[in-house]
């Protein structure tokens, strides 16, 4: 396994474990602290609410990392279709470790939030992360092979 390969499985590994942390344990104190009306929601008004919560900072990180990625990486600057997307992949590997963790939020949750076009959302967004991931390796390992 390359050493890119491990990075990105222990990101979305980290990312997945920090998502569910996240909607199980932080968004219950922290809306707590700060919305005082949260506890006396029902159990199902919290779930959809921990659930949005946990997006929200998906999207904040990740949008925002993006940006960056899309505003100063130099790579990606230079060459945005064949550049070196290292830390583009970085960025891929957070989101899926958050759609990961959401599908199984949702599969686990189902009754309350549960949605086949949330879940075909995730598949077909997951499909094409590890389809980008692959091909990327792929190209890299070609063009060693063929002395590029």
């Amino acid at each position: 396994m390359e050493a890119d390969t491990k990075l990105v499985t222990g990101i979305v590994c980290s990312s997945f474990v920090t998502f569910q942390i996240l909607f199980h344990f932080v968004s219950h104190w922290f809306s707590a602290k700060v919305c005082p009306g949260y506890n006396s929601l029902s159990i199902e008004k919290k779930i959809e609410w921990n659930s949005r919560v946990v997006s929200t900072c998906h999207s904040l990180l990740v949008g925002s990392f993006g940006l960056y990625l899309f505003l100063f990486d130099e790579p990606t600057i230079a060459d945005p279709i064949w550049g070196d997307p290292a830390r583009v992949k970085l960025n891929i590997a957070t989101a899926s470790g958050y759609l990961i963790s959401d599908l199984l939020i949702i599969l686990l949750n189902w009754k309350v939030i549960g949605d086949k076009f949330f879940v075909i959302h995730h598949c077909a967004a997951l499909t094409a992360y590890y389809l980008m991931l692959v091909s990327t390796s792929v190209h890299r390992s070609l063009a060693r092979r063929q002395g590029c």
